[in-house]
């Protein structure tokens, strides 16, 4: 069986990897495209644009690694069906479920991989890139960038501190100045946020305001303020959960908890990354009854419409839930782990019934 399994691993990394650089190219290429409207803001032209394109890649790759693997999958073991090699090893006495095993041992691999890419990767890359791009775009706007970003909105000055590494959240400080370019207030918030109406959200909001020859001190849990940034520098503000790794996503769960904040996008977010490394490993193996039973003589097209149809599903269901929950105040690791628990599910029913 190690040879078997070192030959499944061969044929299936060796498909996957393909698949991979293709999605990675058009990956690259829609992103890029995205950009063209800003090409010309500030200093941001079309190398900029080009290196904002593969800095977002990490990220990009890890999401789309589920579906890649059941393509690569598909394509792989669908090659050596048609080559009766599966046949074979079939008929030298190895067992559906123990040909699956070996599949899944792949599958733990690619998701270890997954994993890494979603953790340690993508996130900080992703916030790099989200930088990298605000302050070409506005580099003769007074915004500065370094262990924390400083902007300016009309006369209040913001200052936006990073996420350190053991999450010492330093907040968002806010300097009112007032006409003669004196300051009026200092606030800060645990925590910044665009609603609706296009207004600052803070959370756990405190002020100080200079009156006279006295100050005056204001608390709130929420405040808003008018806000007149655009996106990218807003987007600087914003605790965005694919930006975090997921010590960083769980720690600020608790804090948000601990503040009695709503906390279900974070928390969705934090499983739904477990569970898509998860729902790797099944992926893989769902490859198999496809190969063994009416699409084993069918061609590479027709596995990747299969392989298309149920990653979109498996992603749609995901992206679904996601937004429903939040709707209709599901719990978080319901709506998580449901798609990758049906995925489990119908991966076993088929290898039931291709046996």
């Amino acid at each position: 069986m190690r040879v078997i399994r070192r030959y499944l691993f061969r044929s299936i990394v060796a498909t996957t990897s393909l698949v991979m650089s293709v999605l990675m190219g058009l990956a690259v290429f829609l992103e890029f495209v995205t950009q063209l409207d800003d090409i010309g803001a500030g200093e941001y032209g079309l190398i900029q644009a080009i290196i904002y394109s593969f800095l977002k890649l990490p990220n990009i790759a890890y999401q789309m690694l589920p579906m890649a693997v059941l393509l690569g999958s598909l394509l792989g073991l669908g090659a050596l069906a048609n080559h009766g090699e599966l046949v074979i090893i079939r008929a030298a006495g190895v067992s559906m479920f123990r040909l699956a095993g070996a599949v899944t041992m792949t599958g733990v691999i690619l998701a270890l991989i997954t994993l890494v890419l979603g953790e340690y990767v993508g996130p900080p890359l992703d916030n790099y890139a989200r930088q990298y791009r605000a302050q070409a775009k506005h580099a003769n706007d007074p915004v500065t960038t370094g262990k924390s970003a400083w902007i300016r909105d009309g006369d209040t000055y913001l200052n936006v501190s990073r996420l350190t590494d053991d999450y010492r959240l330093g907040g968002v400080y806010l300097y009112k100045m007032d006409a003669d370019g004196k300051l009026d207030a200092v606030g800060r918030a645990d925590s910044a946020g665009v609603d609706a109406a296009n207004q600052w959200v803070l959370s756990n909001y405190n002020e100080t305001l200079f009156i006279g020859n006295g100050v005056k001190t204001m608390k709130a849990r929420r405040s808003t303020q008018a806000n007149n940034l655009s996106p990218d520098l807003v987007g600087l503000t914003v605790v965005r959960p694919d930006g975090l790794s997921g010590v960083e996503l769980w720690r600020y769960v608790n804090y948000l908890k601990r503040n009695e904040l709503d906390s279900s996008r974070y928390e969705v977010a934090f499983w739904s990354r477990i569970a898509a490394a998860v729902a790797v490993a099944p992926m893989c193996v769902l490859a198999l009854p496809f190969v063994f039973g009416r699409m084993r003589s069918s061609g590479a097209g027709a596995k990747m419409v299969v392989g298309l149809f149920i990653g979109l599903a498996y992603f749609l269901a995901a992206r679904g839930l996601s937004d429903g929950g939040q709707v209709y105040e599901l719990d978080p690791l319901v709506v998580a782990w449901f798609p990758t628990v049906a995925l489990f599910v119908a991966t076993l029913v088929a290898l039931a019934r291709a046996r």
